[in-house]
């Protein structure tokens, strides 16, 4: 389960910009840690921004330069996508325990019919199994 969350305002994040043309120029005022590559005839530069703000200034300088800009990519940062697996994780965790504890509680109230319990258990293995598959 591929998941990529959204950048925020406020904190840096990894982006991938694709440009026409070669282009070699020093990208470190804009980005921490760039990465440039050459892929055929274009130029692919990677690194971390600061913030939104710094991301639509380094846009700027990018149309300043006259160079066309095939594509910008968000790449989510591993921390982000092991908190979000996490996250996802637990909730289905979450939601299969909560349909065993309706199990026992319905029967001790005996208000748990047959057709019922299969249907709360299933909800609750079903959890478990989209959990153990999104850690794949």
């Amino acid at each position: 389960m591929k998941t990529k969350l959204a950048p925020s305002l406020e904190r840096s994040a990894m982006y991938r910009l694709c440009l026409q043309g070669r282009v070699s120029i020093d990208w470190s005022d804009w980005m921490m840690d760039s990465v440039v590559t050459f892929e055929g005839n274009q130029t692919v530069v990677t690194g971390e921004v600061r913030d939104q703000a710094a991301l639509f200034g380094l846009l700027s300088f990018v149309r300043d330069l006259g160079v066309p800009l095939v594509s910008v990519e968000f790449l989510p940062t591993r921390k982000e996508n092991i908190m979000y697996s996490n996250i996802v994780s637990i909730a289905l965790k979450g939601i299969a325990l909560a349909m065993g504890i309706a199990v026992i509680v319905l029967n001790i109230l005996g208000s748990l019919t047959v057709e019922n319990a299969i249907r709360l258990m299933s909800f609750g293995l079903t959890a478990l199994a989209l959990a153990a598959f999104q850690k794949e």
